[in-house]
């Protein structure tokens, strides 16, 4: 699995501009092939800070979205911001889940 993430400061005058861009492109990344999930996070601590995180199941999968109009779209939304945003792309191995909380906690 391949886990995508942005990480973006939004200035306050292109806070709505930018969080309305991101709900209009949720759902049709969705329902593109491979993907596993799609979501926009605020921070809670300070509201200009936005996080768009997708799970991709493959690297093919994840290129093709690249490849994409609402990826453009997206890019487009990150041209409003004044600070480079932090994206990262990671190979996940494998993953676990509350039973590694239960181990770790026996």
């Amino acid at each position: 699995m391949i886990e995508a993430t942005i990480k973006m400061t939004v200035p306050d005058e292109k806070r709505k501009e930018v969080l309305q861009t991101l709900k209009a492109i949720l759902n049709p990344i969705r329902r593109e092939r491979g993907c596993v999930s799609c979501n926009c996070y605020v921070d809670v601590e300070d509201e200009g800070i936005f996080l768009f995180k997708e799970e991709w199941n493959t690297r093919d999968d994840l290129d093709n979205h690249l490849r994409t109009e609402r990826f453009g779209v997206l890019t487009g939304a990150m041209s409003m911001l004044k600070t480079a945003p932090d994206i990262r792309f990671e190979t996940i191995a494998s993953t676990a889940g509350a039973e590694a909380i239960k181990a770790a906690r026996a």
